[in-house]
């Protein structure tokens, strides 16, 4: 199950629409996990470029990806690959115990 929030940050894009975005691309995410997880979602914009940051909160472990592109699409993508791999190193080590 993924518990989702949301926040929009000197952007004129609404909000709704960028929810129902990261949820999209958040569920790649959550094929990778076995269990509840939360996302807290930030969306902003600086100088033409526009920035997500997700911070990840699954079983007391927080993994944080940032990062910056010309849409929020092209920034979640990247930011999506980025909590995979976490997600897969996590697993890793936890299997190695």
């Amino acid at each position: 199950m993924l518990q989702l929030s949301v926040t929009t940050r000197h952007t004129n894009a609404p909000a709704s629409e960028l929810h129902a975005l990261a949820e999209r691309e958040l569920q790649k995410v959550q094929r990778f996990f076995q269990g509840p997880l939360r996302a807290d979602v930030v969306f902003s914009e600086e100088r033409g470029f526009k920035h997500v940051e997700v911070r990840l909160h699954a079983n007391g472990q927080e993994l944080i990806a940032k990062e910056k592109g010309e849409s929020f699409l092209q920034a979640l993508n990247q930011v999506a690959e980025i909590l995979i791999r976490q997600l897969r190193k996590l697993k890793t080590r936890r299997s190695a115990r």
